[in-house]
């Protein structure tokens, strides 16, 4: 019999702006730092300050630099070679490095937002981890679909107390308690695809509570248009696919509709979103039929 997880971790008091390291993983995206850097100095209090900004470069075929307006701030900015491939390992490699007891894991296409610390530091409800509000940054029907249909923010669960939860956390723009972290070891870096989020947010529900922080908001870019959503949302299933393997949880991606029913391309959108998503869930097993080696038992549940 599998035993079962016990609460270990609560929150140790209160959230203060200088308890918190700010961890951004990065890759060829040199311009997503500069445009994330000046909106951050432009909506952040000195009150609402880290005590660090760690960038993480994850192998970009340019290094990424921290901008010459921002080298001499009073606010501590480093940057970091990650040597192993893989948002994951990137996070991982802040973490390690962190000096804050929470770390805020924002990804480098998001932009603060005036409340993006602010939103958290009000959370004081014994949780370990936070889901902040993803909102989107363009305004176009692509972009809109995202926020419309909160992509972003995950499902909720009903703890054992009935009190609602977030099934995981969603990386964009999480606060996460330094000791908690560790007690999991961080971001599994097995993951070739996406799905580390979903791991690293199950895994911490294990050990203390979760709870969304819906006043942090960061805007994300979501400047690849449709072809991205394709991408992304294949990449998605494939993750979802090895969580569901490694983790013993139902990620199958059953059809859904448009939340925001008034606008007629969101229903098509919701369409294309779930056919990518079974597409990258079941593209592992499509292979293995094409070979002729098909699994013993195909269903709605099944482990690929």
């Amino acid at each position: 019999m599998r035993c079962q997880h016990t609460r270990l971790l609560k929150q140790p008091g209160s959230i203060a702006a200088k308890e918190i390291s700010l961890i951004i993983p990065v890759k060829d995206n040199q311009q997503g730092i500069n445009e994330f850097l000046n909106s951050f100095f432009e909506t952040q209090t000195l009150a609402h300050f880290p005590c660090e900004i760690i960038l993480v470069d994850n192998h970009s075929d340019i290094p990424v630099r921290i901008p010459d307006q921002y080298a001499d701030s009073e606010l501590s900015i480093k940057v970091y070679l990650c040597e192993k491939p893989g948002p994951a390992s990137a996070r991982n490699l802040g973490a390690k490095r962190a000096k804050g007891k929470w770390l805020l894991f924002v990804d480098s296409d998001c932009i603060p937002t005036e409340s993006m610390v602010a939103g958290y530091l009000d959370m004081d409800n014994s949780a370990i981890g936070f889901q902040g509000f993803v909102g989107a940054l363009g305004k176009d029907y692509v972009s809109r679909y995202y926020e419309s249909q909160q992509i972003h923010q995950p499902p909720l669960k009903e703890s054992s107390q009935g009190i609602e939860e977030p099934k995981y956390l969603v990386t964009a723009n999480i606060l996460v308690l330094k000791e908690a972290f560790e007690s999991i070891e961080g971001f599994d870096e097995s993951y070739p695809f996406a799905g580390e989020d979903v791991d690293f947010g199950t895994r911490l529900s294990r050990v203390g509570k979760l709870d969304y922080a819906r006043k942090s908001v960061v805007l994300h870019n979501f400047d690849d248009g449709f072809w991205g959503l394709v991408n992304r949302f294949i990449k998605y299933g494939k993750g979802n696919r090895l969580v569901q393997r490694k983790l013993r949880i139902p990620l199958y991606p059953f059809p859904f509709t448009a939340k925001n029913k008034a606008v007629w391309v969101n229903h098509l959108l919701a369409l294309v979103q779930w056919v990518c998503l079974l597409l990258g869930f079941t593209l592992k097993s499509i292979e293995l039929m094409w070979k002729g080696n098909r699994p013993a038992s195909v269903n709605k549940t099944t482990e690929f």
